[in-house]
């Protein structure tokens, strides 16, 4: 595919990284001069700079051949336009970042059919949504649907005192044979992220990613050793978009929620606005506030201002107290090593849950898609197409490649069930799997007729 990017900013630069692995021809359209070279630099594929509202730059950028496009700037305006210009050239699917709420509301419907584009995404929207499923499974730094929910993906360390600590997958794998709901598709150790396989030995501090059914979570994250509770008092940092958002949200869930937020004017409006949620006015690197509202007697703490050192510093702060699970939304990944060496619990970045969102619906037959800050290795979800070869084959026989695992298999009408080498796959399944980007060719060659 010829994909065309514009704007290079976080969401930008995630895209152009992850669908460029996979083999597409990818240009990223960028004003910004120094940006652009930066660019130039860091990945392997074409910039062009310039306005993407002109159409001689979409010209440059291959806009007469091109079958995606995506409006990914911070102007909406820009992306809108674009986005109309790529439908009139011809392209087939285009997506569209909307950030302003009275555009994403009923009052801006008729702009957005104009506009004809394809998929809206909103990564304040979708970050908010990925704190709240951390907020739901206290204890795993990532928790990523699949299946509509059905499977769930969790990232989590393993903890002093695991009992799979020092076992290898197959030892595991033999100890739960009789009813296994679960399957590590990821292992991080020292930095290094690999699809494990049965002789993988684990070990304390490893960063595991398991999927599992959403009835078995909780298990899972008793045997990883990770600490799990429902958080009864939270503390949220931020009343933008992502904070407020998830304030309201926990707040209708019956948690009991103070949101700092500095800006005197929208503390003022956040407490008219949100009648279950204690608004206070006041600096989140105020040491003195925080202790004040008690921030270390929180059950839950997520940092969610537009400047990232404060959030990881605030979150630092309240993870002096282990009882409290901390969360950062961050969009400088430099900042990632901090996060670990301070104890925070865990990181969010809104370039990954819009760009999930982006590939889920670019890629056509994958349903879902979960890609993570620190790997290459993403999870996503396939439907096999009959008279394909995996159709009425069983797994160990259809020889995939090393650099990806079949996770699970949920057939119409049944509930997940986690693969093993003669499990016999049929159309209409669909499969997740963990995989490399590289390796998704050879998948959609084994799933599709």
């Amino acid at each position: 595919m010829h994909v065309i990017i514009v704007g290079a900013g976080e969401v930008g630069r995630y895209l152009a990284q992850r669908l460029g692995a996979e083999g597409h021809d990818v240009v990223i359209v960028e004003q910004d001069h120094l940006v652009a070279a930066s660019i130039g630099e860091e990945l392997d594929v074409q910039v062009v700079v310039g306005n993407a509202t002109a159409p001689s730059v979409l010209a440059t950028a291959g806009i007469d051949h091109a079958d995606v496009l995506a409006g990914v700037t911070q102007n909406d305006e820009v992306n809108f336009i674009t986005s109309l210009l790529a439908k009139e050239a011809g392209v087939d699917q285009t997506v569209v970042r909307i950030q302003a709420e009275e555009l994403r509301g009923p009052a801006g419907k008729a702009l957005r059919e104009t506009m004809r584009a394809d998929l809206i995404i909103d990564p304040d929207a979708d970050t908010a949504d990925e704190i709240m499923e951390l907020a739901r499974v206290s204890g795993a730094d990532e928790v990523y649907r699949m299946s509509d929910g059905e499977l769930i993906v969790i990232g989590a360390r393993i903890a002093e005192g695991s009992p799979l600590a020092g076992s290898t997958l197959a030892d595991i794998g033999r100890s739960y044979e009789s009813d296994r709901q679960f399957l590590f598709g990821a292992l991080t150790r020292d930095g290094e992220t690999v699809i494990p396989r049965g002789d993988q030995r684990l070990a304390v501090d490893d960063h595991v990613r398991v999927l599992t059914n959403r009835s078995a979570r909780h298990e899972i994250l008793e045997l990883l050793g990770a600490r799990h509770r429902r958080a009864k008092r939270a503390m949220v940092l931020g009343g933008g978009a992502v904070g407020s958002r998830v304030a309201e949200r926990l707040a209708d869930e019956g948690t009991e929620v103070v949101l700092i937020e500095r800006d005197l004017d929208l503390a003022k409006q956040l407490s008219e606005r949100l009648g279950l949620v204690t608004i206070v006015q006041g600096d989140i690197e105020d040491i003195d506030l925080l202790n004040e509202e008690s921030i270390t007697r929180m059950d839950l703490v997520i940092a969610a201002t537009g400047d990232d050192a404060a959030n990881v510093l605030a979150c630092a702060f309240a993870a002096g107290e282990q009882r409290t699970f901390t969360v950062a939304v961050l969009h400088r990944l430099a900042l990632l090593p901090l996060v670990r060496q301070f104890g925070i619990d865990a990181a969010l970045s809104p370039r990954t849950a819009s760009a999930n969102a982006v590939l889920r619906h670019v890629r056509g037959g994958t349903t879902s898609v979960a890609t993570f800050l620190e790997s290459d290795i993403e999870v996503d979800e396939f439907r096999i197409e009959a008279g394909s070869a995996a159709d009425g084959g069983r797994v160990v026989d259809l020889h995939l490649p090393h650099s990806m695992v079949l996770g699970a298999v949920i057939s119409p009408g049944e509930p997940g069930r986690i693969v093993k080498g003669d499990t016999t796959l049929n159309a209409d399944d669909n499969v997740v799997c963990f995989v490399r980007p590289d390796a998704i060719p050879a998948l959609r060659k084994a799933f599709s007729a």
